[in-house]
C-alpha cells in the first residue's frame, strides 16, 4: 500500500491518495508526463510488482486491457484525490482518520495496522498531539485499540457508520458496492 503526498515549497505534506491491490504507482508516465509531481511513500509493504517504464509504455501503446485498466484506475484515483481534499477540507479530524484508517484496512491484510503516530499525523495532515487525541476519541467509541505503533480496526461496520460519507465514495468506486476485501 503507497501513500500519494502533496507537497508545499514550505515543506508541509498531506496524503492525497492511498493506492493498493487495485492500482499502481507511477500512473503519470502513461498520462504524458514524464515527472511525478507528488510524492509516494510505501506504508505497507505486503507485496507488490515492478514493471520497468519502458516495458509499460510499450503495452499501453498497445491500446489493449492494459491501457483500459490503467486509465480506469487513474480515473479513479482523481475521483480519491479530489474526495480527499473535499474531506479534508470540510470534515472533522476524528471523521477524516477514521476514513483514512478503513482505507489503509482495505488496502491490508488484517485488521491490525502498524503505524506511528508521527506518520498518521503526517497523513492527516495535523499535529501528533492531535491525531493522538483523535485516535483515543475512537477507541473510548469502541471502533479501534490504539497502543504506540499500533491501530487495530475491533468494529469495522461501526467505524464505517462513523466515518464520513467520502469514504464510501472512494469505496464504491473503487470496490463496488458493499464488496468486502
Amino acid at each position: 500500500m503507497a501513500s500519494v503526498v502533496g507537497r508545499t515549497r514550505q515543506g508541509q505534506s498531506a496524503e492525497i491518495g492511498v493506492i493498493g491491490k487495485e492500482g499502481v504507482v507511477g500512473v503519470d508516465l502513461v498520462l504524458g508526463s514524464s515527472v511525478m509531481v507528488n510524492h509516494v511513500m510505501v506504508q505497507l509493504a505486503n507485496g507488490g510488482f515492478r514493471l520497468p517504464a519502458a516495458e509499460a509504455l510499450r503495452e499501453f501503446k498497445l491500446a489493449g486491457s492494459f491501457q483500459a485498466e490503467l486509465l480506469h484506475f487513474a480515473h479513479r484515483l482523481m475521483i480519491q484525490i479530489s474526495q480527499t481534499a473535499v474531506c479534508n477540507a470540510l470534515h472533522g479530524l476524528e471523521e477524516r482518520l477514521a476514513r483514512w484508517l478503513l482505507m489503509c484496512r482495505d488496502r491490508s491484510k488484517d485488521d491490525t495496522l502498524n503505524l506511528t503516530q508521527e506518520f498518521l499525523s503526517f497523513m492527516v495532515g495535523t499535529t501528533r498531539a492531535s491525531v493522538t487525541l483523535a485516535a483515543i476519541t475512537i477507541q473510548d467509541l469502541g471502533y479501534i485499540a490504539y497502543k504506540r505503533g499500533s491501530i487495530t480496526i475491533v468494529d469495522r461496520a461501526a467505524l464505517i457508520d462513523f466515518a464520513c460519507d467520502c469514504y464510501r465514495v472512494v469505496r464504491t468506486i473503487n470496490y463496488g458496492e458493499g464488496e468486502q476485501t
